[in-house]
This record gives C-alpha cells, structure tokens and sequence, in this order.
C-alpha cells in the first residue's frame, strides 16, 4: 500500500469521524421528525376513538428490522411514532419525563429488553411479612426501609431500554405505565399496555429511535437539579417520648396529704399609683 492511499484512507476516517457527530437526515428511510400529514392522521384518528394508539392488524406487521424502520418520540406532542421505511405503521399517546427528570432527546438505538423489569431505584417499601405495601413512591438509598420492611422496585413490564450509538446504556426506555395526559414519568416513555407489549414483540433490538423534544425534553447528557426534600421515615423508625413514670410519695408523709389551698390573705395589698401623664 502506497504513502498516497494511506493518505486516502485517513482522510476518509476524518470525514466519517465528523458525519457520525452530526445528526442524520434519514435513518434506513426512516424521518428523523414526525412528518406533518402523520401528525394528522394521529389527530384525526384520535378524534374518533378512545383508544391510546393504532396498532396495524397482525397480517399488515411486516417483518421489522434496525435497518428498515425507527420510532420517533415527539416529546412536546405526548406522541411516539414507528415507521416501517417512510411509511408510518403505528402510533401512540405516551408520558415522558417531568421536570428535573426530562426525557433526553438525541438519537438511541433499543439495547436491551426485560419483560418483567423493576427499577433499582424507585419503588415502595413493603412488609417482609405479608407483601402489603407500607409506603408509596420512595427512592432506594434515600428514604430509611422501616422496621420489618423491604425495598420492591416499580413494575416497568415490556422494558426496552436506550443505548447510545457507541453502546453506552442509559436509564431511559420503553415500558408500560400510567398516562396521566402530560408529562409525569421518571425520564422513561411510557406506553399504553397494548403498544408496550406489541412494540415488544416487534421491535428487534438495535432499531433506532429519534427522540425531539424542545419543551418537555432537554439535550443528550444534560444534568439536570433535582428537587430538593426531606427522606420520608416511616413511624416504625420514629422515636416514641415516654411519659415519665409517677412516684408515689411513702405513706405517713406530708405530700400523701391532698394539697391545702393557699389561704387568702388577710389584708389586701394597697394598689400601686398609677404614673402621672406627662
């Protein structure tokens, strides 16, 4: 190999290097932003049915792979769509992250599925004992776990976690969950149960996905401040005060006697003067 085809080759890698940074105008066919006329088609089908997302019949689902089709989360719609090429195939309502938990937005690529994953973070504490739940909604590692209790994470059922296009695993992904109509999760999407689990089953891992969001998102890696609260203590852990114990006085004395009344005073005491007016 000549001195000039290594050049060739190096400055080939250059040019990759710089292209993989931007972000792409099409992946695999698939648009990068839900287009107008597949937006409203998704109003028009709201508009007429209760339902939370479409969902093609089982002989219409072709077979979908990471290189021919993608899903688009549109944070600011609440709305998530999987196109198959350049065709759109389904569509949905969600619930992305509220604020100081935003979903980041950026480009993803599905990396890993657990159908019955919980998370390590937030959860309740339930009873060892019975499994009843002894608080709600509290974070592992900083609300104290009450006496006889234990930490159960959130059910996160037909999970499929993000990864990053060089592999790294982040703490966002696909799985059921309430959709209370406005942003409300942990920075997870949540799905309606039907489109979580069909996503599931036909979505392969490594298929992209292409999260916008200028409101109700924040860019790839952006630290993001917390809320600010005290940890919640159950009333198992809480000290209970004592009241102190009354000690009875030896028979015979003084103080077994009923207290006597102070006696009134024989003569009353001359009013103090009133201080002249200046």
């Amino acid at each position: 190999m000549t001195k000039y085809h290594l050049i060739l080759m190096a400055a080939a890698a250059m040019v990759l290097s710089a292209c993989s940074s931007l972000k792409p105008q099409s992946l695999g066919g698939v648009p990068t932003a839900a287009r107008p006329e597949d937006v409203a088609t998704a109003d028009e089908f709201f508009k007429t049915n209760k339902g939370r997302g479409m969902i093609p019949a089982k002989e219409q689902t072709p077979t979908l792979t990471p290189a021919n089709s993608g899903v688009v989360v549109e944070l600011d719609q609440q709305r998530a769509y999987l196109y198959h090429g350049d065709k759109l195939l389904a569509f949905t309502k969600l619930a992305s992250g509220r604020p100081n938990y935003r979903t980041e937005t950026g480009t993803y690529v599905i990396g890993q599925k657990d159908l019955n994953h919980r998370s390590t973070l937030y959860g309740n504490f339930v009873s060892v004992k019975t499994g009843s739940v002894m608080m709600s909604d509290v974070t592992s590692g900083f609300d104290p776990t009450p006496v006889g209790g234990k930490f159960e994470g959130s059910l996160m059922k037909y999970f499929q976690r993000f990864a990053t296009p060089n592999g790294r695993m982040t703490a966002m992904g696909f799985h059921t969950g309430v959709l209370p109509g406005y942003a409300a999760s942990h920075g997870c999407v949540r799905l309606p149960d039907g489109m979580a689990s069909w996503l599931f089953e036909n979505v392969p891992l490594g298929t992209p996905v292409i999260i916008n969001g200028d409101k109700l998102g924040v860019p790839m890696g952006t630290v993001q401040k917390r809320a600010k609260r005290e940890p919640k203590v159950h009333s198992s852990l809480k000290k209970k005060e004592t009241p102190p114990a009354e000690v009875s006085p030896p028979a015979g004395s003084e103080a077994s006697a009923p207290a006597s009344p102070e006696p009134a005073p024989t003569k009353s005491e001359p009013a103090a003067e009133a201080p002249e007016k200046p």
